[in-house]
């Protein structure tokens, strides 16, 4: 029963998930005026939409290679390449399931089924989100100091947005050191056990139980590598603005690409549409970017993740057609 209850809750709230992407996109489309945004998107440079697709997909190879490193320092040992298949495949599963972590779960239940380790395989794949994460709010940080000091600042930004990057930017890198470092939540269980009974704290203690499984050097030279993601990220990001027509200094699209990638991450809509939009609108907008350029660069980028899992779609059918093929025929006892 409580099985037959929690499916049924998936259900629903995948279907509200997918009403409340129709609902903002047609709310935030529709504000903005269905003509002009299908006008930016049809002006798109092809030639410099290409080259975004091309790094988008280096993205891949990059965050594969920080999910290999996370699950060698667990002892596990798939190959670097299979694990390049497995997020093509994860990029597929996230163009069905109404959840930006369906993918997450493709890839875990694949690996395990692959390798056998499910706890491992569920440990890196959180690892490597949070380590992204993390490595995302340093360059937020970096390019925050970096408009705060500069005194050629082209863009004057409002103070909502300063004060939205600074906590971002700020707060998680420093959660995630001293859940590390510090091994806050027992001290806190030691002195007041009442916080054992707070909402979330079961999942906030696993969380944290799953970052100390990792030594300290493995959690560095993840976030070493989470550095050159997030900033291939951020050309993507430029490159797509400009094949649209829209032009800024580099250090604005590294102060707002990881607050997007964060936003990304809540599964509040079906994979961000509607709710990623309007974060483009509520951070470009004030800098004189139009509603339509707004929504514009992020449905071209969203094209690209879907792209990506149409990759992954043909290298799944790719693999499972060669499976077939190779597979031995099983002879019949008594012929």
């Amino acid at each position: 029963m409580d099985r037959k209850f929690a499916g049924n809750r998936r259900k629903i709230v995948g279907i509200l998930q997918v009403v409340l992407s129709l609902l903002l996109l047609v709310w935030l489309v529709g504000r903005a005026g269905l003509q002009e945004v299908v006008a930016t998107l049809v002006s798109i440079d092809p030639l410099w939409y290409l080259l975004a697709f091309l790094l988008f997909q280096l993205n891949v190879f990059i965050r594969a290679y920080r999910w290999y490193i996370l699950l060698r320092a667990l002892s596990d040992r798939p190959s670097y390449f299979y694990l390049v298949y497995l997020y093509y495949v994860g990029f597929f599963a996230n163009n069905f399931i109404p959840s930006g972590f369906g993918g997450d779960l493709v890839k875990v239940i694949t690996l395990r089924q692959s390798y056998g380790h499910g706890a491992e395989a569920l440990s890196s794949v959180l690892m490597e989100r949070v380590t992204g994460l993390v490595g995302s709010s340093l360059i937020a940080l970096i390019a925050l100091l970096w408009n705060l000091s500069s005194h050629t600042a082209e863009i004057d930004l409002p103070p909502l947005l300063w004060a939205t990057v600074a906590v971002f930017s700020l707060g998680i890198p420093i959660l995630f050191f001293v859940a590390r470092w510090l091994d806050p939540l027992n001290y806190l269980a030691e002195r007041w056990p009442a916080v054992t009974r707070l909402p979330f704290y079961d999942k906030i203690e696993r969380l944290v139980n799953t970052i100390h499984r990792y030594r300290k050097r493995t959690l560095l030279y993840s976030l070493l590598i989470s550095l050159p993601f997030t900033l291939n990220l951020v050309f993507v990001q430029i490159i797509i603005a400009h094949a649209l027509g829209i032009d800024f200094p580099f250090a604005i699209f590294a102060l707002f690409v990881p607050l997007i990638s964060l936003v990304n991450l809540l599964p509040i809509t079906f994979n961000g549409l509607g709710l990623r939009e309007g974060t483009y609108q509520f951070l470009f907008m004030p800098i004189g970017v139009s509603s339509a350029g707004a929504i514009a660069m992020s449905l071209a980028f969203y094209f690209l993740r879907f792209s990506g899992g149409l990759v992954g779609g043909l290298l799944y059918a790719i693999r499972s057609v060669a499976g077939l093929m190779t597979a031995p025929r099983t002879e019949k006892i008594g012929r």
